[in-house]
């Protein structure tokens, strides 16, 4: 059984149709062939699995049996293969459903895909379709394929439906390629409610929730996929639960309810007259345009929820690319979970390996602060997190910290948590973002605009990013390096200036500072300052760590360069030793450090009434 000369006709139409479709949608022809295949089948060819599926994991189950048949494609064990990943992004798309997200937020999803429209018209799923026998050949399996497959009901239609427009648009916007503003106000609306003058609005809460749910789900589904377990009991979802926590998440409600009363107060609207967010009577509802301004300055890679959930479950389980690991499609930048990882370089024998890998981030894979941290930077939110530093497994030393973190080639986050001093200032969680490598000491700053300070609590969350004005971005400077003579900072520092830095980590670490303002970064506090009147806050450290961020390739020329530059610096000190040794010798050989050693005896002997020290007592 086989394909007629015929087809050739139909392949060119069905060209020349995508291609029509590709002037409207910025998608690519394949994308847009499997995107009218799976729309067309949703309401005509059921999903092979459960017939109770909802509209989104039908989507995603379409998605990874779809195939654009050929002859080197079209095989049983590929079909089968495909067959097998629709089962598991079912029943993935289930426990995400009942275990991570709200409810009815995957029904929202698929309205927002264009699919609400097609809710009235779609008949309850009808049976799976026949497939073809293990016995078939591959000229059957192409056969059969080419028509299951076909989008030719669509091409002979007269026009595009007005249904499919609002699909491929809605693929579009939520998926990232019409830029992250489009998918920011997709995002707003999963979470909107129109007021009584029928304006937009959603719960602060609620939309934060749903973007930060939104990326538990989407490393729950890399998981899955990197498993690829056909195991129906596995338990291993229960670790994706998202965390209960309440404070980590008002922190990043408070920064944006912030966001939105300056917003207003500039607009001349009022609505804010309480700053404590916790207050019930305190309007916690925000519009679409404070939303989208608050997300592009502070959170930008938020907008990238939506689009990365989508994009790995709709891709992410279709057949293996021959060995190579998925990618994500050029300009669409992925929200994920960091993975966290330990340095092992210098591992302490004391800390057990089983040891948890921070004591900010316990539950890696649902950390609200993680995932807060995550949406600030493109750097941040696409990699790995590895330990460099821990005060809890390597001590509370400012020295270890820096010996850490000098020579490190890349990227680095440092967080503090400090103490509450009473009547001072209160405990927080802060600390600063470097993309440039810490390649040196020097009493002066360096690195590069790519940095920042932030604050993830337990007040509204702040990001202060470099306005312009001054450069000084990172700052090494430990005592050693002067021999205390220079009179600057002795320590780490971030901003300010090399004897006053804004965020100083001091050497001893008993006179660290924050203050909420300098002239390389933006205005905003880092810790609570009890004394209103003062900008300037002492801090005392309870618990430091310093993460290298990136992807892993990154992360790993970064070790190697920090091992370069401790194997430079070793062979620096042994050169040293070497020629103080060497010239050594060379006065014992001259006699010249005998003249030295006894040089005072000699000038004991000379003074008025000097003492003969070879007497015998």
């Amino acid at each position: 059984m086989g394909v007629s000369s015929s087809t050739n006709n139909e392949k060119a139409n069905e060209e020349a149709f995508v291609r029509s479709l590709g002037d409207r949608y910025p998608l690519g022809d394949a994308e847009l062939r499997k995107w009218c295949w799976c729309y067309n089948a949703l309401p005509h060819h059921p999903s092979p699995c459960s017939s109770d599926n909802g509209f989104l994991s039908s989507l995603a189950v379409c998605s990874a049996i779809y195939n654009k048949p050929g002859p080197s494609v079209s095989t049983y064990d590929a079909l089968n293969e495909r067959i097998e990943s629709s089962s598991m992004v079912s029943r993935a798309i289930a426990i995400i459903e009942e275990n991570i997200f709200p409810p009815g937020l995957s029904s929202r999803i698929a309205g927002g895909l264009g699919l609400s429209l097609k809710n009235n018209q779609i008949s309850p799923l009808q049976s799976p379709p026949i497939f073809p026998k293990p016995s078939s050949s591959n000229e059957e399996i192409f056969a059969w394929e080419y028509s299951y497959y076909s989008i030719q009901s669509i091409i002979s239609s007269e026009s595009v439906s007005y249904e499919l427009q609002d699909f491929l648009e809605g693929i579009s916007s939520s998926c990232g390629r019409r830029g992250s503003r489009s998918t920011l106000s997709k995002l707003f609306h999963l979470a909107s409610v129109s007021n009584d003058q029928g304006r937009k609005s959603v719960d602060a809460s609620e939309v934060i929730d749903i973007a930060y749910r939104l990326t538990v789900a989407t490393s729950y589904l890399l998981d899955h996929t990197a498993k690829r377990t056909p195991d129906n009991n596995s338990e291993d979802w229960k670790s994706f639960v998202p965390s209960n926590d309440a404070k980590g998440l008002q922190s990043m409600v408070g920064s944006l309810l912030n966001a939105a009363k300056k917003l207003r107060e500039r607009e001349g609207s009022f609505g804010y007259q309480n700053k404590n967010v916790n207050n019930k009577n305190v309007n916690t509802t925000v519009n679409i345009e404070e939303f989208l301004e608050w997300a592009e300055t502070t959170v930008p890679m938020m907008a990238s929820s939506l689009s990365t959930f989508l994009h790995v479950l709709f891709n992410f389980f279709c057949q293996k690319n021959e060995g190579n690991p998925h990618r994500f499609p050029p300009g669409v930048a992925p929200l994920l979970m960091p993975a966290l990882s330990i340095d092992q370089t210098d591992k302490n024998p004391r800390v057990p390996l089983s040891s948890p890998p921070s004591s900010f981030f316990t539950e890696a894979n649902t950390s609200f602060d993680l995932f807060a941290l995550a949406s600030t930077s493109i750097t941040l939110a696409s990699g790995r997190f590895h330990r460099l530093f821990s005060s809890e497994a390597d001590g509370l030393s400012c020295n270890r910290l820096m010996n850490a973190l000098i020579g490190y080639g890349g990227p680095t986050v440092v967080i503090i948590r400090s103490k509450d001093i009473k009547g001072k200032c209160g405990a927080g969680i802060f600390g600063a973002f470097t993309n440039s490598p810490w390649d040196r000491e020097s009493g002066e700053f360096y690195g590069n605009s790519d940095s920042f300070l932030f604050r993830l609590g337990p007040e509204p969350m702040g990001v202060y990013r470099p306005k312009g004005d001054e450069s000084n971005f990172m700052f090494f400077n430990p005592e050693a390096r002067s021999k205390g003579y220079d009179q600057l900072a002795w320590g780490i520092g971030f901003g300010g200036t090399s004897k006053e830095p804004r965020l100083y980590i001091d050497e001893i670490l008993d006179g660290s500072t924050a203050k909420d303002k300098d002239l390389t970064f933006e205005n905003g506090p880092l810790l609570s300052n009890k004394d209103e009147s003062n900008s300037y806050c002492g801090f005392e450290v309870e618990a430091i760590e310093a993460f290298g961020v990136g992807s892993s390739q990154v992360i790993k020329d970064a070790l190697h360069a920090r091992d370069e530059h401790r194997k430079e610096a070793q062979k620096r000190i042994r050169h040293a030793m070497k020629g103080a040794k060497a010239a050594f010798l060379e006065d014992m050989q001259s006699g010249l450090v005998g003249a030295k050693v006894f040089k005072h005896r000699d000038e004991m002997r000379e003074r008025d009434g000097g003492c003969d020290m070879d007497k015998e007592g």
